[in-house]
């Protein structure tokens, strides 16, 4: 897991203020347009880049720290809107004028994104290390469904109606829900955005994975613990606390899909169709109880 802090040269006690300052200085350092030909800076301005989108959300950061801390794992998605660059990755002109956020604008003031003789822009750098615009537009996109274990486990999946007819593809191990899959083939290349399935008796809901399970009335009452299957198809006690109430849920965290949780419901089952003496000793218990019945 790559080490955001470090990336950005900040504690991993440092405020949102200093995170976005530390940002704002490195993108300067480091920026394309001011170290042509430099791959090293390129690459730098990417990670720094990648960085903020995760340590500037508050969201982002708790999913990360988790991960960092072995209650999870973490996988970077891509720029969002709410990003650094958010503005412009997904400005519907494509361009920065206008549409570009304040911090954007703020970073790069002092650079020169005029047209070049060669009629390119000053956005050439963007476009070597993240590909143009019009090439991220032009890439087929398609939602591939997975199955729950397979996106947990990994596995293959075969897929019709592909360029070049059906293939087999690897998804690989811990696969996050609505993570992209770039496929390669002869007919060129493309992406496949995951939808990953419900797997009974689980159901996905976002990267959280939700599960209800029965207990009896000993068991809510007096507290138990439970041998259950995980998403991943491996064993593991849960355990119920005593006093736990019909609806309760139960939060695992790090067992849903990457930077999610699996939810566990409790169900208190109500036995029926006691017999007369089963009726009695808990018509007894409950007079004892002093449960109006």
């Amino acid at each position: 897991m790559k080490d955001y802090y470090k990336i950005l040269e900040v504690s991993e006690s440092a405020s949102k203020e200093d995170i976005k300052k530390a940002f704002k200085r490195l993108a300067k350092k480091y920026h394309p347009d001011i170290n042509k030909g430099d791959n090293k800076a390129e690459e730098h301005f990417k990670e720094v880049s990648e960085a903020y989108e995760v340590l500037g959300r508050k969201d982002e950061r708790e999913k990360y720290d988790a991960a960092r801390s072995g209650r999870g794992s973490f996988n970077f998605e891509g720029f969002s809107k709410d990003g650094p660059f958010g503005d412009f990755f997904y400005s519907s002109s494509g361009g920065a004028s206008g549409g570009a956020s304040d911090m954007f604008s703020e970073i790069l003031k002092n650079f020169n994104f005029g047209s070049s003789r060669d009629g390119s822009t000053g956005f050439s750098g963007f476009d070597s290390i993240f590909g143009s615009r019009s090439k991220r537009e032009s890439q087929n996109a398609a939602t591939l469904k997975v199955p729950l274990i397979t996106a947990m486990a990994g596995g293959k999946v075969q897929v019709s109606g592909l360029p070049g007819g059906t293939q087999t593809l690897d998804i690989p191990a811990g696969s996050a829900n609505g993570s992209v899959l770039q496929v390669k083939t002869a007919s060129g290349s493309f992406k496949l955005k995951l939808e990953i399935e419900d797997e009974h008796p689980f159901k996905v809901k976002g990267n959280n994975i939700e599960t209800t399970i029965s207990v009896n009335i000993a068991q809510a009452v007096l507290g138990s613990k439970i041998k259950l299957k995980d998403p991943r198809n491996q064993d593991f006690i849960l355990t119920i606390p005593a006093g736990s109430q019909n609806g309760d849920t139960l939060r695992l965290r790090g067992l849903g899909l990457p930077g999610g949780d699996l939810l566990v419901k409790i169900d208190v089952a109500i036995p029926r169709n006691l017999s007369d003496e089963e009726k009695k000793h808990f018509s007894e218990l409950a007079d004892k109880m002093n449960w109006r019945h």
